[in-house]
């Protein structure tokens, strides 16, 4: 099939079907969507625009979020007012952001290392915080992933699994210091850190146009210390507001998109996004942290190495 405003011609069961992947990996992970759905757009489906691929993948990074947010709030895996402070900082960050990749970022030969350079240092963050001297200082979130798997268990054996949100996040203190219990672990963190956060981190997505999960997972998991089953849904709930505001900044700088071609891809994306957060209950954390870090290890070497006119 031909889609005349992004200038390419393909299989609309190819758009679906990976669609439907980078909806599952994000919803489940919290990361790589924005990713994943630029190696679709620049390397499977051959867009050459840089401008009119960047926020084409965050239009797919907005609507996972829509679909599996609910159902993580549903079973208490979400923090509320950590995914606000993100989300209010990346209003600011995506506008820097954007304008930024639209006046610097204009093609694939500036636009793609950079996209790899990005993505493979957070790879390598994400290997070195699985070596076992990290490790050792994640007691706290190993237990309450430990604890919310032997209940998940537990409750699949039984035919209980509604009664899942009574072990999920609950406050016992909000405003600027807030304080939360997570299966039976106690988490703090002040405001102040995921505002800051989310605004760095919509600068660089908005300029590479994706979601920002491939940050916001390790900053979540490692400097706030949250277990990775309230990660995902705390990550894509901040997401959908920096998104909207970057894509609404591109289009108005006068970037494309091409609608016939996203509505495929939003089928295959909701989709994907509804079977992230039900099937993730029942993989380990620790899987999902290594599934992230193979994905990104490889998109960042192959992109960053395309530079150099080297193909893996």
């Amino acid at each position: 099939m031909d889609f005349a405003v992004s200038g390419v011609t393909v299989n609309p069961i190819l758009l679906i079907l990976w669609s439907l992947f980078v909806g599952y990996v994000f919803s489940t992970v919290g990361a790589a969507g924005g990713i994943l759905a630029g190696v679709g757009h620049i390397t499977i489906f051959g867009i050459k625009n840089a401008n009119m691929v960047k926020p084409m993948n965050q239009v797919l990074t907005l609507i996972s979020p829509m679909i599996s947010s609910p159902l993580y709030f549903k079973e208490r895996r979400l923090v509320v007012p950590a995914a606000i402070a993100l989300g209010l900082g990346g209003i600011i960050g995506a506008l820097i952001g954007s304008y930024l990749s639209s006046t610097y970022l204009p093609d694939m030969k500036t636009y793609k290392p950079f996209f790899g350079a990005i993505t493979l240092f957070i790879a390598i963050k994400i290997w070195t915080e699985m070596l076992p001297s990290a490790q050792e200082k994640q007691k706290t979130v190993k237990k309450a992933n430990k604890a919310f798997e032997s209940k998940v268990k537990e409750l699949k054996a039984s035919g209980k699994m509604n009664e899942l949100k009574d072990i999920g996040v609950k406050f016992s203190e909000m405003g600027v210091s807030n304080t939360f219990s997570f299966a039976g672990e106690t988490f703090k963190y002040n405001v102040f850190s995921p505002f800051l956060a989310g605004g760095i981190v919509a600068i660089i997505s908005a300029a590479l146009g994706v979601g920002g999960g491939f940050l916001l997972v390790p900053y979540l998991s490692s400097m706030l210390g949250f277990p990775m089953f309230i990660v995902a849904g705390t990550s894509v709930l901040s997401i959908l507001v920096s998104s909207a505001t970057s894509i609404a900044n591109y289009v108005r700088m006068g970037s494309s998109l091409d609608f016939a071609m996203l509505g495929f891809e939003v089928v295959g994306v909701i989709i994907g996004s509804y079977l992230g957060p039900v099937l993730s209950k029942y993989i380990k954390g620790q899987y999902l942290k290594v599934f992230l870090a193979v994905i990104l290890t490889y998109i960042g070497l192959r992109y960053l190495l395309s530079a150099f006119g080297i193909s893996i």
